[in-house]
């Protein structure tokens, strides 16, 4: 959820090694270059994508797969700003109202089995995504359209949505609002267009493996090992297929840290991340550069307030001031990761500045007083001591860290024992979406360059369900509604601020750490593109350099 870092962000980058800046490094050569007639780029993907369809896919693994596959009206590009021509779009016009945009597609696209990209596909996706019957739990990211969030919750039809497609080269879409992001927003992953017959004729069976999803981005899928690895392939069909230099992308599905770092010192790799335990490792690599950036995460600890427990506020708040943040992040995580004291991260634009920064820190550590909010909470529920409460966590090595730390902190300040239960990333999303838990170590990442892809996950309803932590305060649902309906940035903003802080005074979440990644990138490889906001990396404009 991450090209050249906005600008925003530049202040945080920090790299070790020599580079010449930016994210995609410019190494001189080395002898170690690959001497191959193909541009393969070797990296892992770490995780099985759960769900390649983009109208119902929600993580971050999915997210990278898609993204080399697919392409929407528009590509973020190293500037992360939707410029004409960057996608399948090569126009638009926006009216002087803000609440129309008709888009222009190019000519000669194409989706990967030779038949056209028309606007009728795209017509045909996003009103897929909003569809109740698709259960798109990102349905919610298309209701700055007109009537999305309605037909959403089955209260209008298909055809009062404000999407519609003129004839095949033309898109007209109708907002509710003046949304300044929507542009930003049409390159997001949910936002992606499906071959509407492809579609119709493969049926549930979509995207469940190469043959049952059609391309339209610079790759398609060759070969897919499930749990094993996928074998990206040019796509000969992509409209701008001449400035796509990799021939092939391997991505493999190794969690163990150690076989990753492993077969990258022996060149099976050519990009890696890794943990805060191997940066020391590379910091002075000859053959390989670090680059440390931050990611535009929020890792977080969220409560399921229908738990008898955790529906109190300060039983709450006691497990979230418990744990020392600069303890975890400088002694457990080693990888540039910050402590958070409020949701949004940094590098998110505010009024005058990042949203951070103008609205600071909102709560601190305090473990005495963590002790206090404990009895607090249990004597007003009435009773002597805590049933058994587990933490669900991913089952990757630094997510067992983190969860075992976090445990340790409970134990320590709280006199708390708390199980663990670390799970599959694909168990985990499922288990978070279905109420499964009693906290939960999760993330959020930006999907797009504002507040609020942070703030209206917390709304007492999202796509007419619950959030996933039951969270209800009429106060927060009233100051978010009005954000999103204003067009007054200095409202919006004031807003948002007020909402943060009530967020962390109820505290259902309790934010840990605004999250960095540690790339480990051998010398030979260029040009690769990371984004803060949306998805992570971009490999359209990745070369291997041959000496």
């Amino acid at each position: 959820m991450k090209i050249k870092v906005l600008a925003a962000f530049v202040s945080l980058l920090f790299i070790i090694s020599t580079v010449l800046g930016g994210c995609s490094s410019q190494p001189t050569k080395t002898a170690s270059s690959p001497e191959t007639e193909k541009q393969i780029l070797r990296i892992n993907l770490g995780e099985e994508p759960p769900r390649l369809d983009p109208q119902t896919s929600t993580d971050g693994v999915s997210f990278q797969v898609l993204n080399a596959v697919l392409e929407g009206l528009v590509r973020l590009g190293p500037d992360e700003k939707p410029q004409k021509g960057s996608g399948l779009a090569k126009d638009w016009k926006i009216s002087e109202d803000g609440l129309t945009y008709t888009f222009y597609l190019k000519d000669n696209i194409y989706w990967s089995d030779g038949n056209p990209i028309t606007a009728y596909d795209f017509e045909y996706s996003w009103k897929r995504a909003l569809d109740p019957k698709t259960a798109s739990d990102y349905a919610y990211i298309m209701f700055p359209i007109k009537n999305a969030e309605k037909f959403n919750a089955g209260e209008v039809s298909a055809d009062e949505v404000g999407i519609k497609a003129l004839d095949e080269k033309t898109l007209e879409v109708q907002l509710e609002e003046p949304t300044p992001y929507f542009l930003s927003l049409t390159a997001f992953i949910t936002y992606l267009p499906l071959e509407k017959s492809f579609v119709e004729k493969v049926g549930d069976k979509i995207a469940t493996t190469p043959d049952t999803l059609v391309y339209s981005g610079p790759f398609i899928i060759k070969e897919w090992n499930h749990e094993q690895n996928i074998i990206l392939v040019k796509n000969d069909k992509y409209w701008d297929k001449d400035n796509v230099k990799l021939d092939e992308i391997h991505m493999d599905m190794i969690k163990d840290m150690n076989t990753v770092v492993q077969n990258f010192d022996n060149g099976q790799y050519d990009i890696i991340t890794v943990t805060g335990d191997f940066v020391e490792r590379y910091k002075n690599n000859p053959n390989a550069e670090l680059q440390i950036y931050p990611n535009g995460f929020t890792y977080f600890l969220a409560f399921n307030t229908k738990n008898p427990v955790f529906k109190n506020a300060n039983i709450r708040k006691a497990f979230g001031l418990s744990i020392d943040r600069k303890q975890l992040t400088e002694n457990v995580l080693k990888d540039g990761s910050i402590p958070a004291y409020g949701f949004v991260p940094y590098g998110i634009p505010g009024k005058n500045e990042e949203f951070r920064k103008e609205v600071g820190n909102l709560f601190t550590e305090d473990p005495v007083k963590a002790k206090e909010l404990l009895q607090k909470g249990m004597n007003e529920l009435g009773i002597t001591s805590l049933p058994k409460i587990t933490l669900l966590a991913d089952d990757t090595e630094v997510a067992k860290r983190e969860s075992q730390a976090i445990q340790e902190f409970w134990k320590k300040n709280l006199g708390v024992n708390v199980e663990i239960q670390n799970v599959p990333f694909k168990i985990r999303l499922q288990m978070y979406k279905q109420g499964d838990f009693d906290v939960v170590l999760t993330r959020w990442g930006a999907d797009y360059n504002d507040p609020m892809t942070f703030m209206d996950l917390w709304l007492s309803e999202i796509s007419g369900e619950p959030n996933r932590i039951f969270y209800s305060n009429p106060e927060y649902d009233k100051l978010i509604l009005e954000a999103k309906k204003s067009n007054d940035n200095n409202l919006r903003m004031d807003n948002m601020k007020k909402a943060e802080q009530i967020l962390m005074e109820d505290m259902p979440i309790s934010p840990l750490f605004f999250s960095a990644t540690a790339y480990v990138q051998q010398k030979y490889v260029k040009g690769v593109v990371r984004h803060a906001v949306g998805v992570d990396n971009d490999w359209k404009w990745t070369y291997i350099e041959k000496h």
